[in-house]
């Protein structure tokens, strides 16, 4: 056979192995799905960005992505790219990935997938794959709704943003901003200002996220804690040095609603009131705690 023939036929080999893993994911059965890797593939995965060494490893992440998707799965394919020499081959291409739920429609969102196979035995078994997702570099963020078949699409979730975003009410938001950059490293994104120079919408970003602010307007029921009395709220903050924020905080002018200490559930942990009458946590997470241990420490806060 010639090497363009052989080439050919390769090609054929590894699209019926990425059809009969599909088929396999399909069954819902972890040992037909691993059949499809070799005993020391190294996989990485996108949603919990960690790498996987080994059958046994993986056999778990995918018993795991299993119990977490109650109905089909879906892992589709774009058109594959191709390419073999020897006994290994390459393929990359994009990838459908989600679930149908009880009505049939699709949710799911659009991955990169790199894969390398190897032929063992006369069959094509993945040795790597990988599972990659476009990233936002404001947010620090896998973009999962991105459509490559639409480029024109408006994103739901504008970029650098999250799900939730604190919006705070503050009487003196352009204070608030100097206080935020000086206690929490804030970075100011915009500022909008009405006729009387109030601002009426303010972002900063504090790490990975943005917090909303604006001046206190009674027209609009606006008040601030101070006015209000008091916050119901919390905004937490997770840091690398939660006790070195603290002291920061304490002295860009904020007080003391809770030393930093070492908590029961694992984190390194304190609360401070800014001057416009927000409260903020702060923690560093030193520990992982099991749930059974957390239940037990908050008998001693009961």
């Amino acid at each position: 056979m010639s090497a363009a023939n052989a080439n050919t036929a390769g090609k054929a080999e590894v699209k019926q192995a990425i059809q009969r893993w599909q088929d396999a994911i399909q069954t819902r059965d972890v040992e037909q799905i691993m059949a499809n890797y070799t005993p020391d593939v190294v996989a990485y995965d996108a949603v919990l960005q960690l790498r996987f060494n080994g059958k046994e490893a993986y056999g778990k992440h995918w018993q795991l992505c299993l119990e977490m998707c109650t109905n089909d799965m879906v892992f589709e394919p774009a058109e594959a790219h191709i390419s073999v020499s020897g006994e290994l081959a390459l393929m990359y291409c994009l990838i459908r990935c989600g679930e149908k739920d009880e009505s049939g429609q699709q949710n799911v969102a659009w991955m990169r997938m790199t894969t390398g196979y190897k032929k063992v035995g006369g069959q094509w078994l993945i040795e790597h794959e990988h599972f990659s997702a476009p990233f936002d570099m404001m947010s620090m963020k896998a973009l999962f709704d991105l459509d490559p078949d639409n480029e024109h699409k408006v994103r739901s979730v504008p970029s650098g943003m999250n799900t939730v975003t604190p919006h705070l009410v503050c009487a003196g938001a352009g204070k608030a901003i100097e206080f935020y950059t000086k206690a929490f490293n804030a970075k100011e994104i915009s500022r909008l200002a009405g006729p009387d120079g109030k601002l009426m919408h303010a972002e900063i970003r504090i790490g990975d996220s943005v917090v909303m602010l604006m001046d206190e307007n009674k027209q609009w029921g606006a008040l601030g804690p101070v006015a209000l009395g008091g916050s119901p709220m919390t905004v937490h903050l997770y840091v690398d040095n939660a006790d070195a924020m603290y002291e920061q905080a304490i002295a860009a002018g904020a007080t003391s609603v809770m030393h930093m200490d070492d908590t029961f559930w694992g984190d390194r942990y304190g609360v401070i009131k800014d001057p416009f009458g927000h409260n903020w946590s702060m923690a560093t997470h030193m520990r992982d705690v099991s749930e059974e241990e957390i239940r037990e420490g908050a008998k001693g806060c009961a």
